[in-house]
């Protein structure tokens, strides 16, 4: 359609400007170019507390939709081992930026990929923050897609390697159960990592309506012995039930983006 493709357009120029924006020194302690709010220390705050806090006792971080490398950067600067993973090229272009503006690479394993349940090829839809592997997402243009790699977490990632000092942070627009499928023998072992990820009943998606598949990403949390707390409140995880009332509801009782997965009765008083 003539109107997608002029979307498309529109939103490619927009990420050319991004890419185009001048380096500046953060406030958390690192050079950057990308997305202004990234720049100016506004993006996401509360999970960038809750990550500095994580990353001061990590001994990995695994990114998964790293995007412009801005939390790839934040590890660094904790001098925590690294792996990135982002598909999109422009993103990777502005990422592989912004480690060399801060001599950042030799800790930092950068993976140009998507993650899923299996490995193959899938088409992205746009480019930026809001790039995603569900078409409609965030009104993405269909006209604006990439072919890209998709591969399984848990190959990228050795379960063996991992610790309960390892940290996850998954952002992946809408696309976090495929990446929990494709990670099932990094969730089964028995040191078990917190992640931190992008999902909930409210999101983007094409039509607006809540999600249903966050009821499927709440259980298999909980069949692999987590507990997952929205990132405002973690005094008590979010409970199977409250998900399916929602649902039959039609109304988000959880709310929140984003969230913790924390292995089951592990101790998380110092990020409150």
């Amino acid at each position: 359609m003539l109107v997608d493709w002029i979307r498309g357009r529109l939103r490619a120029r927009k990420g050319k400007r991004v890419m185009n924006r001048p380096v500046v020194e953060t406030a958390l302690g690192f050079k950057f170019t990308g997305s202004g709010s990234m720049q100016e220390g506004r993006f996401e705050p509360t999970e960038t507390a809750i990550l500095q806090k994580m990353l001061g006792k990590a001994d990995l971080f695994v990114n998964v939709g790293a995007n412009f490398g801005y939390f790839v950067c934040l590890a660094q600067t904790f001098g925590v081992r690294t792996i990135a993973v982002e598909p999109v090229p422009m993103n990777l272009e502005l990422l592989r930026k912004n480690l060399s503006l801060n001599g950042f690479g030799e800790n930092v394993e950068v993976v140009p990929a998507a993650c899923g349940e299996a490995e193959g090829k899938a088409e992205i839809f746009g480019v930026g923050t809001g790039a995603s592997l569900v078409p409609g997402w965030a009104r993405n243009p269909k006209s604006l897609k990439f072919s890209v790699d998709v591969k399984r977490l848990d190959q990228i990632v050795a379960p063996n390697l991992l610790t309960e000092n390892s940290v996850f942070l998954v952002d992946v627009e809408g696309f976090d159960l495929e990446v929990l499928k494709g990670a099932e023998a990094i969730l089964d072992v028995s040191h078990k990592a917190i992640w931190m990820i992008e999902s909930g009943l409210s999101d983007h998606r094409e039509g607006g309506e809540l999600n249903p598949i966050f009821l499927d990403v709440i259980k298999k949390v909980d069949q692999f012995g987590y507990d997952m707390f929205q990132i405002e409140d973690l005094s008590s995880p979010v409970l199977i039930q409250t998900v399916e009332q929602s649902l039959k509801a039609g109304k988000d009782l959880v709310g929140g983006l984003n969230f913790l997965m924390v292995p089951k009765g592990r101790d998380i008083a110092f990020l409150r």
